[in-house]
């Protein structure tokens, strides 16, 4: 094993000793509004397992070589799950401190039953191997990412391009893998200096009009893609991508909200720099006056934006008694979704954020453009109940 390979399992061997130690702290030491010791170690536990996947990653090597969509899913349900139930600026939707409860041991389990289903049937896919490009000349991997480019480019510029039945969701996977492939040359200094900077151009231009969506999770998602890449490449914790993700999310998020009033519901059409206006202002309006830091600290929008926990709370108190369960209605979309609209004019739209946020109240009744986030753990108890779970 290479040096650089035995000091990373090192630092996160060392990492997921310091992840218990805090967590014996949170459970022991730390007090609580919402929650009561037991509640305090079932949300510890869900950041201990939240963080399994990653130390396996580290510990195998086959499981190092694949796309770390396990620890990812890790991280998830370690931020939205356990971290935001120990925040005291979580906002609990639950009725009682028993659904509490209930929401932080179905996760538990939950969490449980992924990772026995994965590292059970992963074997069955052992002979599986990545598609390689090592064989494509380097010149015409650089053209296709441009004509690539060049196409997500067209989409962006010509919005009637979206509303063409089943191309318009060609936008984002062009953005994806034209980047993805320059990123990919450049991480191997193959790129030439003009080329790599026509790449950041184009890079910066990418997160700057998905940030100028109104929604941050395109961006977030962008710079998670880029740090899976840098991992898979390197070998090395993407920090940079990591506090590029921690700040867009924490400086931005509370930003969010009147930016869409004057971009979404203001029945205006702006363009891309009339949009980059509107939201410098607003940035600047939120944090003129005061510390920026004290502003952040106080902001209470993003820890509740995160705090699926909360939710499922929340579908845990309401379900089935007040709301009856789905019974696998929210899947239904799954079984035509691989037929072109283009073929099905009449295809039933996957409307499900939406449909959610108003069946358990969410989302007020006059807003029609809101997709409200449903986690699949959620999901599974508003369909199924526990045994859904």
């Amino acid at each position: 094993m290479k040096r650089s390979a035995v000091a990373t399992q090192f630092y996160y061997i060392v990492g997921f000793l310091v992840a218990v130690l805090l967590g014996s702290y949170a459970v022991f030491f730390s007090d609580y509004d919402s929650l009561n010791s037991l509640q305090v170690a079932y949300a510890t536990l869900i950041i201990m397992l939240g963080l399994l996947p990653g130390l396996v990653a580290l510990l195998n090597k086959r499981e190092a070589g694949f796309i770390p969509l396990m620890p990812l899913h890790g991280i998830f349900y370690v931020v939205t799950f356990g971290l935001a139930a120990l925040s005291n600026k979580t906002i609990w939707l639950a009725g009682s401190e028993e659904e509490i409860t209930d929401a932080l041991v179905f996760t538990i389990f939950g969490l449980i039953c992924l990772y026995v289903g994965y590292y059970s049937f992963r074997r069955f896919f052992s002979r599986l191997t990545p598609i390689r490009t090592r064989n494509v000349p380097l010149k015409e991997q650089i053209l296709a990412a441009w004509i690539l480019f060049g196409m997500f480019l067209a989409f962006q510029f010509f919005p009637i391009l979206k509303s063409l039945p089943s191309v318009q969701q060609l936008s984002a996977p062009l953005g994806y893998l034209s980047l993805g492939i320059l990123a990919l040359l450049a991480m191997d200094k193959r790129l030439r200096t003009l080329q790599l900077t026509f790449f950041v151009a184009a890079l910066l231009f990418t997160l700057g009009i998905l940030t100028l969506s109104g929604s941050l999770a395109p961006t977030v998602l962008f710079l998670t893609f880029l740090g899976i890449l840098y991992w898979n490449k390197k070998r090395r914790i993407p920090w940079h991508f990591i506090i590029a993700i921690a700040l867009v999310t924490i400086i931005l998020n509370p930003v969010k909200s009147q930016y869409r009033d004057v971009v979404w519901r203001s029945g205006q059409s702006f363009s891309y720099y009339e949009k980059a206006h509107v939201f410098i202002d607003e940035v600047q309006k939120y944090y003129s006056g005061d510390d920026i830091f004290a502003k952040i600290s106080e902001d209470a929008s993003t820890v509740n934006r995160l705090a699926h926990i909360s939710t499922f709370g929340h579908v845990i108190t309401l379900t089935p008694e007040n709301v009856p369960y789905w019974t696998g209605d929210s899947y239904r979309t799954l079984w035509t979704s691989f037929i072109p609209r283009a073929l099905w004019p009449g295809k039933p739209k996957a409307t499900i954020g939406q449909d959610f946020g108003h069946r358990y109240g969410l989302l007020g009744q006059k807003d029609t453009w809101t997709s409200f986030n449903l986690p699949w753990l959620v999901e599974f108890y508003a369909n199924f109940g526990r045994f859904g779970v």
